[in-house]
């Protein structure tokens, strides 16, 4: 027995329809966040729902321009920031650029236009639905966009030359509610802003990237507060700039909730160790297999074997040496056995994005140096090996 990812592929396109069917409603675009999921064998499950893919940088990009069909256009990227080195494949690769600062603006706006890419600014908006600093992309300090108060002290115009899009993202497990003071808040910014930068930006808008983090798989998310929160933003630059509603795209880029519940890992108990506590060790490791159960303390779902109030307390510990790779304590309805299947479920996103290769970002090369020999390089890794990790049939 070896330990499994599952992705349930019927549980995927079902997601997938809640979300495009949410996303119609609200008049949104429907794009899929490339970052927890980057799996394109799964693709063609989401492909009908989605218009296109969000990623994180340049590996990412090049995974998801691969696994689209040759009709879809659309992947945009959006990164912290980008080196020189990987301009030119980025803009062959993507439809839209972000950039996370204006320094990154004024450094490759031009030549991602020259392209024939669409240029986009992340801005923060300065608020955030996220109840975490680690997950909150607005958190004090943030490294995540060009703040409002950034913006409006702007004297170099110029820098703004062809902007296109605006990226924002402030949500995590957001609910409609959420979704719809997010959109008020940023309308009302735009909206009461008489700063020269930001009637200069709001002109020249042909699209708005309103970020991930919505709890998309929810029948119910498109709610009247919701559609109307988004029509009037399309209604104000309509009124107030001489945009047409109908030709400003507005994006969503959820991510979690589209994949989150297709997703299981099966893992096998290798021993019960039999205290006050039952301790069963498992040939999983939180710590390689779902870090963010460990880095965030989150207790994950059992969906096998049977669970029972009162009855026997297992701790499900993991096969690493690490002391703290525990996944939780569960109450089951029998005793758990040497050979026992254990399935934790809503590990569809992140799990095995972040075991390697998160984000796309490539692994640091690993180098031996000593006086006698210099320097030499042992392993190295390129988008072949990235590849190789996420693309098999």
């Amino acid at each position: 027995m070896k330990p499994r990812y599952i992705i349930d592929l019927d549980k995927l396109a079902e997601t997938a329809r809640i979300a495009k069917g949410n996303a119609g409603r609200l008049g949104v675009h429907l794009l899929m966040a490339l970052k927890s999921f980057p799996l394109p064998s799964a693709f063609p499950a989401l492909l009908p729902s989605v218009e296109g893919f969000t990623c994180s940088g340049l590996y990412e990009a090049k995974l998801a321009r691969a696994g689209l069909p040759a009709s879809r256009h659309q992947v945009h990227v959006h990164a912290p920031a980008y080196t020189e080195d990987e301009m030119e494949e980025i803009c062959a690769t993507c439809s839209h650029v972000v950039f996370n600062s204006l320094a990154q603006l004024a450094r490759f706006g031009a030549y991602a236009r020259g392209k024939g890419c669409s240029v986009g600014l992340r801005v923060n908006p300065g608020f955030s639905s996220a109840d975490c600093l680690a997950y909150d992309p607005c958190c004090p300090d943030s490294r995540f966009g060009v703040t409002w108060e950034e913006l409006e002290a702007l004297e170099r115009l110029d820098l703004l030359e062809g902007l296109e899009g605006i990226h924002i993202h402030a949500l995590c497990e957001g609910y409609a509610d959420d979704f719809a003071e997010l959109v008020e808040r940023f309308a009302a910014k735009l909206g009461q802003s008489d700063s020269q930068t930001i009637q200069t930006i709001k002109r020249s808008l042909r699209w708005i990237n309103l970020g991930g983090g919505e709890v998309i798989n929810d029948p119910a998310f498109a709610t009247p507060r919701a559609v109307a929160a988004v029509r009037q933003l399309k209604e104000l630059l309509h009124s107030s700039f001489n945009t047409h509603p109908s030709t400003l795209d507005v994006y969503i880029e959820p991510s979690e909730y589209l994949v989150r519940y297709s997703g299981y890992l099966e893992a096998h108990v290798l021993d019960v160790i039999r205290r006050e506590k039952d301790i069963a060790v498992l040939d999983v490791s939180g710590s390689c297999h779902a870090t963010d159960l460990l880095l965030f303390k989150m207790k994950p779902d059992v969906i096998e074997p049977a669970q029972a109030v009162g009855g026997r307390t297992t701790i499900l510990g993991c096969v690493s040496c690490l002391a703290g790779d525990v996944l939780g304590e569960y109450d089951f309805a029998k005793p758990l056995a040497v050979g026992d299947t254990v399935v934790f479920g809503g590990l569809g996103c992140y799990s095995f994005a972040q075991q390697s290769w998160f984000n796309g970002i490539r692994h640091p090369d690993l180098v031996l140096r000593s006086k006698a020999d210099g320097e030499r390089t042992v392993l190295s890794w390129d988008y072949a090996d990235y590849q190789r990790e996420f693309h098999r049939a």
